[in-house]
């Protein structure tokens, strides 16, 4: 469950609101924006192709075709650009018994299926063997438009999700990427768990992994609790809401 009055505190002139079928083209762009280009492996593992697309937007309607119960899918709008969708995010809503066994579509078949397991299969068995059936948050995706990072979207979606485990006492839990762990640590407080390792491919890319890391329960009223900073950037530039949380 969630609790519906912790509200996002979204910059000015953006406003955030649920996901619907309608919106899954805009979030499969943000999705190729915030992955594709930042390593090879992203390239490998989902091709920028018509068929992939199409399994990245049959995705997203699943998760909003379970509901809120089970998914909270947060997009992004600029007002000033008649409703542009230029974040998203998705959310796992704490289950009772612990339940993790979510839909995904059937993989296409020109996917390379080591690399397939690897990631689609070995994030939901890495989050098993860290978080076995606790309850729990589990921030999934996070993508930002290339023109709108530094603009504290991507952090004020994960604040919310944040804000919402504190008020219950629950733990966060994300795969992180290489470059995203380290923005994690710093401006939320998650810690390292266990590494995720892919196989590689020498004419594709080199070595590739994933941290899984959660950030610790605490149980805190849900306001006060970070800073209002509209950009997060670290000392060397790089604007850690241009990542997704599968980083």
């Amino acid at each position: 469950m969630y609790l519906k009055s912790i509200p996002f505190n979204a910059p000015a002139g953006f406003a955030v609101r649920e996901a619907t079928s309608n919106d899954v083209d805009a979030l499969t762009r943000l999705w190729y924006q915030s992955f594709y280009t930042s390593h090879g492996f992203w390239q490998a593992v989902t091709p920028d192709d018509p068929v992939t697309r199409q399994w990245l937007n049959d995705a997203w309607d699943l998760g909003v075709q379970c509901g809120p119960s089970v998914f909270k899918t947060w997009v992004v709008e600029d007002l000033a650009k008649n409703g542009k969708i230029v974040a998203f995010a998705r959310w796992h809503v704490p289950q009772a018994d612990g339940k993790q066994d979510f839909p995904l579509p059937t993989y296409p078949a020109h996917w390379d299926a080591e690399l397939t397991d690897a990631l689609w299969g070995g994030m939901p068995r890495n989050r098993l063997d860290v978080m076995g059936t606790r309850p729990h948050w589990m921030f999934e995706f996070l993508g930002v438009d290339k023109g709108y990072q530094g603009k504290g979207l991507g952090y004020r979606l994960m604040e919310w999700g944040c804000k919402q485990a504190d008020a219950t006492g629950l733990e966060v839990y994300l795969d992180a990427t290489i470059q995203g762990r380290p923005l994690y640590n710093k401006w939320f407080g998650f810690q390292d768990r266990k590494i995720l390792e892919f196989p590689l491919r020498p004419d594709g890319f080199k070595e590739y992994y994933m941290m899984a890391m959660v950030r610790p329960a605490v149980l805190k009223a849900a306001a006060d609790r970070y800073p209002t900073s509209e950009a997060v950037t670290d000392s060397n530039g790089f604007v850690w809401e241009s990542e997704s949380a599968r980083q």
